[in-house]
């Protein structure tokens, strides 16, 4: 039998509701945070990344990305993960040069450069002059550094000012990279275009759900979109109905350096699966919006509602991370394997590689076969699926089929737990849904509390004994955070409740149902069945 985690006294009276509602943790040994023996830049030139207009950002980040293909050669001064990041290389004694000024920069990395593509600032002639950039190794250079530009000896080979990315497309369609496209609005001229000029992406924004998809399948099969669009639904729709995942990006910095940074192997914590206990329900609490790589390597690390919250380590607790780290920002997910807290646990998501629908991909099995890599690179072996409400659990057979993958956690777009904690197995493996959503306004931790307490408790024998709360990201900002929610419904829970992670709770059910699933699938003739739990509904949304 797992013990409950060791705490202490005024932690067990916060977290524990009548003596009995336990947390649950026990770690495996792991080598969680393996140094690479592969070579850090020797040297780096740093920049303050804040103190650059919008110009001369975009003048730097088209150098970055030039010069950054092979290994860094430039750093955007910035905070969250980019100041630990550059506080580890100076640790492992990459020499810092430091500079306040774009033109010094380019004089140190001129042989590099072929020349600059001229653009306005504020139309499509900055997306036009990404998309150039990196197949033409010319720095992107707006109207009013132009004559400053042609001191330093640098010709015009393009003058984009007049074309916008439809002309682009039409006209340089074949010199882009294939696999990966960035969509990115003019309105954002400072942030991940370094990334598109090392990736030679075709760079692009609209409103237009038909030109997304027609892009998104020009640089396919199975395209990998960087950025953002004007609303989430449509913008995963049409990425999704052209077989691509989506990535979003648009406030990234350092993007393209990041992901040229070694790691070595990545290895996450390993949680041992707990002894079932007669006459108990589990919990598992996993918080939402792994999928965002702007939050992720930006100021996620070290704000007090996340990664810096004080309440890390007091509770068992689950992390979406993003599968694309493990090749996009290796360093990244490093940094949380090597410093997670013995209650913590990773899920991959929402999506592999990155941000779908499964119901409007139209060749699922291709996709994920397109996943297995980034799932090895990441270590990640449970995937966090969030689907469109006309999609159905059964769409996520693919994931399951992966032998790379042990258990698949289930949300609909609206509301996340639609599916009321029903879970669908298929190959002995569950895809289990949300049956609670911590998220302010719409469910409390006294609903969640109220609808645990209406579960039966019995794990050996009843799906309907273990529960999934998603944790809003963006909720409880005025009051302490969603870390801090989790402690406030945790206190709430009912006697007789075990709080895990989700990992831990995947391979619960897979111990004490996975045989019989099987069974039964065999007996349906193959196809895979949704068993559908006792909700209470009480404690819902409704």
């Amino acid at each position: 039998m797992i013990r409950p985690l060791a705490i202490s006294g005024l932690c067990l009276a916060l977290l524990c509701t009548g003596g009995d509602a336990k947390v649950q943790t026990k770690t495996k040994p792991s080598s969680s945070g393996v140094r690479s023996s592969a070579p850090s830049p020797q040297e780096l030139w740093v920049i303050p990344h804040d103190a650059l207009s919008p110009a001369e950002a975009v003048l730097a980040q088209s150098l970055q990305g030039i010069t950054g293909r092979q290994r860094p050669s430039i750093w955007l001064r910035a905070g969250g993960m980019s100041r630990v990041l550059e506080e580890e290389m100076r640790r492992e004694g990459v020499r810092i040069r430091e500079t306040g000024s774009v033109w010094e920069l380019l004089r140190a990395f001129r042989p590099k450069v072929k020349g600059m593509v001229i653009y306005r600032l504020g139309t499509p002639s900055l997306n036009v002059a990404t998309s150039l950039s990196g197949v033409m190794d010319a720095v992107a250079v707006d109207e009013t550094l132009r004559e400053a530009a042609e001191k330093e000896g640098l010709k015009p080979l393009a003058d984009v000012r007049d074309r916008d990315e439809r002309e682009a497309f039409r006209r340089y369609r074949n010199r882009f990279a294939r696999g990966v496209i960035v969509e990115q609005p003019v309105s954002k001229p400072k942030h991940l275009r370094d990334f598109a000029v090392m990736q030679r992406a075709f760079t692009f924004s609209t409103t237009d759900s038909e030109t997304r998809t027609e892009y998104a399948r020009a640089f396919g099969p199975e395209a990998l979109a960087y950025g953002w669009g004007n609303d989430e639904h449509a913008w995963v729709r049409d990425l999704s109905r052209a077989n691509a995942t989506g990535a979003p990006a648009d406030w990234c910095v350092n993007l393209s350096a990041i992901s040229k940074l070694p790691a070595g192997p990545l290895r996450r914590p390993r949680r041992l699966t707990p002894e079932t206990e007669d006459g108990v329900r589990y919990v598992a609490f996993v918080m939402s919006d792994g999928d965002n790589l702007q939050w992720l390597t930006g100021g996620f690390v070290d704000h007090r509602f996340y990664w810096g919250s004080p309440r890390r380590g007091t509770f068992p607790f689950t992390w979406e991370v993003s599968a694309l780290l493990g090749e996009k920002g290796p360093r990244v997910l490093r940094q949380f394997y090597s410093t997670a807290k013995e209650t913590e646990g990773f899920v991959a998501g929402p999506g592999v590689p990155g941000y779908t629908f499964p119901h409007f991909q139209p060749d699922p099995n291709a996709l994920a076969k397109q996943a297995r890599p980034y799932l090895r690179k990441s270590d990640l072996s449970i995937v966090s699926v969030l689907n469109a409400n006309e999609g159905k659990m059964s769409d996520t057979a693919p994931i399951l089929a992966l032998p790379e993958v042990e258990g698949v956690i289930y949300k609909s777009y609206s509301p996340y737990h639609r599916e009321k904690g029903a879970i669908y197995w298929h190959a002995g493996k569950p895809c289990v849904s949300y049956k609670f959503l911590l998220w302010a306004g719409l469910m409390e931790p006294e609903g969640i509390a109220k609808g645990v307490a209406a579960m039966p408790a019995d794990p050996r024998n009843d799906e309907g004994s273990y529960a999934l709360v998603n944790v809003h990201a963006w909720s409880y900002g005025d009051s302490g955070g969603p870390m801090e929610a989790v402690a406030r419904t945790i206190r709430m829970l009912p006697p007789n409740t075990r709080v895990i992670t989700a990992d831990q709770m995947i391979g619960m059910l897979r111990k004490n149902f996975s045989r019989r699933q099987r069974k039964e699938e065999r007996l349906g003739n193959g196809e895979p069945k949704a068993v559908k739990q006792n909700v209470n509904r009480e404690g819902g949304d409704r």
